[in-house]
């Protein structure tokens, strides 16, 4: 297969709809037509939109005609749309009309009271006007032997009689009583603290819940026109989540909410084999004792909800003729993976495109680990990529200054890591094009400035379309240390204070100055990785995995018992692993004993556990270095242009150095491996390129669709936060004779230029 085959150098020049962006639309103005014309003349793709929120929204039939005969006219200009599935956001409320009529949909919660006795004493409990009902209570006998320390004997459990309002017991010296009550999760939660509405909302644990909102706001334009969906690319769901975390870290509220359905407890037994109703208190308080129990409680919560909603709904929509792809809320973060999923890459595998949303105005606050996990989800439905939403919103006041140059570097960042589709809030000034028509519709770019950054976004998914990203540089997603030390909380839990969420993020960093590209992988994928390194199966599965070099991991007390053992086994077939800072010492199998502590001592003493006799902690800037001595990509070194030096290669050339700021990712399309080379700095570079085979290069510059050939002592310029891909073509050896060093590329520095 030749390079011309695999790579349409057409669609690099002139890339298609399908490849640009798509800006997403809310509100319509009469003249519709002025609209599309503006959003073809601004270079997008297409649009995602959804029906009026005027007039009744969805239970207006004329709004659902209009939207009908607005997405012909999207598909009769050439354009593609999304289906945006809310008024506004959360997905799931319907503009309120999910829960009119039905409370009992609404989201919730259950929270633990504690009632101890250190002599004898009679409890008396009832709920106060905010609580549903109690679900559970039940009394303990406690261990009192240490002076410092009231252990709670779960083994004791003894039931205690109670109604749905009220609860009475004697308790003995020695005893502590546990009551588990359910309400409404709202106040304090994103509900009433986004920037749309301060409605109520629908369980998304429930599925009877996440049927209703289909029933209000999926089939009433399915019903009006059942083409509307068969012809949209996917279907936009928008932060739909979980309610039990408080949102601001000034108020502080009276419950602690776990997440709860209906049938909770019994689900638990059917998914583990045994209650959890002995272990109920573990949910809300306890160290290493309550890990597993915590472990186990919200990998079943993301199951639930994988089922109840995004499953739900990717079967709606796959029997409509279409996909549901979207965003789901606080991607950055483990702790905020399991607060509003209990296990948000069970939630987003179910979608048909994972999705993610990107908030980072300008490279300098982009967060590295956001599409990370929608990125692994994606790989193992196959590697298709993922949706991001481009929504500019952390520091503007910066943003301003260079709008469309810190939007293409965020894009970069998007880009090498997963990105696919693009539907983007990043506001184009169509007003512009048309001050009559389009008054309303300001923004950041003109005519020139949109279609200059929507060509150069085409142009770089019409070369990565079917390419397999390839590293071997591999970081664990510790979901289980984060669902271990989850335990519900009286006001906001920040990530923070999440220890593997700051160690992720450092560890992140380290690779991404050193411009290495790595991937998240998950115990499910070390388990098969070790199944098949071991068998040596001939698959691409093994091949994949003969692929990995390096496994990272962030400082955790906790790993699952399957990682630890599949981690062993590879490191045995030579694969590094590296723990960052400390080793974890507890497992997710069995529930640990207590163990006594002291808290002056702990707050001075190092229990960090180093080295276990098959792994080791190191630090951040060692992970990074064994990482790299292993890595196969091409060696990229800067010139110095004034230091005068002999380089390298013997030639009496500037003496280089490593070339910070620019990222790499290897890809694999058709047979043939190209790689991309991001400059992530507001400056032009000028870089040294090399592969080990000495290959000549083709360069593909998405600034302006040109391709260029470039062997030893060829200049090419990557200009501020642009990208720009290499592909390596085939040198006899003939030709190599008296080049500084075979397959170089020199790329010459020039003055700041910001484009």
């Amino acid at each position: 297969m030749t390079m011309k085959m695999m790579m349409n150098k057409e669609n690099f020049r002139n890339p298609p709809a399908d490849f640009r962006m798509k800006t997403i639309l809310h509100a319509w103005p009469e003249d519709r037509h002025a609209l599309l014309r503006a959003v073809k003349a601004f270079g997008y793709g297409g649009i995602a939109t959804n029906p009026s929120y005027e007039n009744g929204y969805m239970d207006n039939p004329e709004n659902l005609r209009i939207f009908s005969e607005t997405v012909r006219e999207i598909s009769a200009e050439g354009l593609g749309y999304w289906i945006y599935d809310e008024k506004g956001y959360p997905s799931g409320y319907a503009g309120g009309r999910t829960l009119k009529g039905h409370p009992e949909l609404e989201a919730k919660g259950f929270y633990m009271v504690r009632r101890i006795a250190y002599e004898a004493k009679h409890v008396s409990f009832r709920i106060d006007d905010e609580t549903d009902r109690v679900v559970w209570a039940a009394k303990y006998v406690l261990d009192l032997t240490e002076l410092n320390a009231s252990v709670v004997r779960y083994e004791s459990m003894q039931a205690v009689p109670f109604t749905d309002a009220a609860c009475e017991c004697d308790l003995a010296a020695g005893e502590v009583l546990f009551l588990f009550c359910v309400k409404s999760a709202y106040e304090g939660t994103h509900l009433v603290h986004n920037v749309c509405s301060r409605s109520r909302y629908i369980n998304i644990m429930e599925p009877a819940a996440v049927r209703r909102f289909l029933d209000v706001n999926y089939e009433p334009i399915a019903a009006e026109d059942p083409s509307v969906y068969a012809g949209a690319e996917a279907v936009f769901t928008d932060e739909p989540s979980l309610m039990c975390a408080y949102m601001h870290g000034e108020e502080t509220w009276p419950w602690a909410l776990a997440p709860w359905s209906e049938g909770l407890f019994d689900a638990f037994e059917k998914e583990y084999g045994f209650s959890v109703l002995p272990y109920l208190p573990m949910i809300f308080e306890g160290r290493a004792e309550a890990f597993s129990i915590r472990v186990k409680f919200y990998r079943l919560v993301g199951k639930l909800v994988a089922e109840s909603y995004t499953g739900q709904i990717a079967q709606w929509c796959r029997e409509h003729g279409t996909m549901l792809s979207g965003h789901y809320l606080a991607e950055e973060s483990l702790m905020a993976h399991v607060l509003y999923y209990g296990s948000y890459l069970e939630v987003v595998k179910q979608a048909g495109m994972p999705g993610c949303d990107i908030l980072a105005s300008h490279p300098g606050v982009y967060h590295l680990i956001t599409p990370k996990t929608a990125q692994m989800a994606a790989r193992k439905k196959g590697d298709a990529g993922i949706m991001v939403e481009l929504c500019p919103f952390m520091d503007l006041e910066t943003f301003r200054e260079h709008p469309v140059m810190y939007a293409r570097g965020v894009l970069n960042l998007m880009l090498l890591s997963g990105c696919r589709k693009i539907n983007s809030y990043f506001a184009p000034d169509f007003a512009s094009f048309d001050s009559e028509h389009l008054t309303g519709y300001t923004g950041y770019m003109d005519r020139e400035a949109a279609a200059g950054l929507n060509a150069y976004v085409g142009r770089i998914l019409s070369v990565l379309e079917g390419a397999h990203q390839e590293t071997g540089i591999f970081v664990y997603y510790a979901i289980e240390e984060a669902q271990a030390k989850t335990v519900p909380s009286h006001g906001t839990l920040e990530a923070k204070d999440s220890m593997v969420d700051r160690s992720l993020q450092e560890i992140a960093e380290g690779l991404t100055h050193a411009g290495l590209d790595f991937q998240f992988c998950d115990t499910e994928d070390l388990v098969r990785w070790a199944e098949l390194l071991e068998t040596g199966r001939e698959t691409g599965a093994a091949a994949d995995a003969q692929q990995v070099r390096s496994i990272l991991l962030p400082a955790m007390d906790v790993l699952d018992d399957n990682a630890r053992r599949a981690l062993k086994a590879l490191q045995d077939s030579g694969v590094r692993v590296m723990f960052e800072g400390q080793l974890p010492r507890y497992g997710t199998e069995k529930i640990a004993d207590f163990e006594y502590y002291d808290f002056r001592e702990e707050s001075t003493l190092d229990t960090r556990v180093k080295d276990d006799g098959t792994f080791c902690a190191v630090s951040v800037e060692e992970m990074v270095q064994a990482a790299a001595a292993a890595d196969t990509g091409l060696c990229v070194t800067e010139a110095d242009v004034t230091a005068g030096k002999t380089d390298i290669t013997g030639s009496d050339q500037p003496a280089a150095k490593p070339a910070g700021g620019i990222l790499q990712a290897k890809f694999v399309k058709g047979g043939m491996t190209f790689y991309a080379l991001a400059n992530n700095r507001p400056e032009e570079r000028s870089l040294v390129v090399n592969d080990d085979a000495g290959n000549a290069f083709e360069v593909w510059d998405p600034a302006d669709g040109s391709v260029s050939a470039a062997g030893a002592g060829g200049e090419v310029t990557i200009s501020a936060y642009r990208m720009i891909f290499i592909l390596p073509v085939s040198m006899p050896a003939s030709k190599r004779a008296g080049h500084e060093k075979p397959g170089t590329i020199r790329y010459r520095q020039t003055g700041m230029r910001r484009t």
